[in-house]
């Protein structure tokens, strides 16, 4: 019994980084689907008045990069959950 929730635990776990992957390899680089305007807004007002480096840059992308890849991840997931146990009912 024990074993079978440990497997069922883990198969989700993985099923949610497959999802994750697949997301973010469609998704693609977040410097072509963000926009540059925006991105500029959002450093000035975590980084302040001050310079805005290149390097700054690069890691708003990828925090940008990674909420929208977990989010869009965690939509899909639960949705997928929710038919799953559905048609288990039906």
């Amino acid at each position: 019994m024990a074993i079978t929730t440990l497997v069922r635990r883990a198969s989700k776990v993985i099923f949610y980084f497959a999802i994750s992957l697949i997301v973010g390899r469609m998704l693609g680089s977040p410097e072509l689907w963000f926009d540059q305007d925006l991105a500029t807004r959002i450093a000035k007002f975590l980084y302040g008045d001050g310079e805005i480096g290149a390097d700054n840059f690069y890691d708003l992308y990828f925090y940008i990069s990674i909420i929208s890849v977990f989010s869009i991840t965690l939509i899909i997931y639960i949705l997928t959950m929710k038919l799953i146990r559905k048609i288990r009912s039906s």
